[in-house]
């Protein structure tokens, strides 16, 4: 068996001293948010974003939720996604011995390539899964040759 002095012990003890300060901070900003009315993601739904050659494409599972749930803007160069996924108690009368889903409001937050036409941006929802498509700005691809003269 191990023996600890009381330098561990001490250790242990700030570290419990230091995360009870962290989570006490933590509940702080959140209250302090929500006090103010801002937006707070209690979750984030994971995501796949990938380019195509005309497109930037963004999918996102949000499975449970309706399309009126599920706000989409466009900021500063930024591609915000952002809603609430509500509990709904379907076993009345019961207790529940797990919650393991995310429930509450969600946001993400992308920031847009220089390339990115945000005039031109598509949405669907179908099965849980959003998709957004961030069409590429067009610029024009002929090229020619520069001649060179004299003076």
């Amino acid at each position: 068996m191990a023996k600890f002095g009381t330098d561990a012990w001490l250790e242990i003890q700030g570290m419990k001293k230091r995360m009870d300060q962290l989570m006490d901070d933590v509940r702080e900003r959140f209250d302090m948010r929500q006090k103010a009315g801002e937006k707070v993601a209690l979750w984030q739904p994971v995501t796949d974003a990938y380019e195509t050659s005309a497109a930037y494409v963004v999918q996102m599972e949000l499975p449970g939720l309706e399309r009126d749930h599920v706000n989409i803007e466009v900021q500063n160069g930024e591609l915000w996604v952002y809603g609430e996924r509500r509990l709904v108690k379907e076993a009345q009368g019961s207790d529940y011995h797990m919650l393991e889903r995310s429930y509450g409001p969600f946001a993400r937050k992308f920031t847009l390539p220089p390339g990115a036409d945000v005039d031109d941006i598509q949405a669907s929802f179908q099965n849980g899964l959003l998709s957004v498509t961030i069409s590429k700005r067009q610029y024009p691809t002929a090229s020619r040759k520069i001649r060179v003269t004299e003076e």
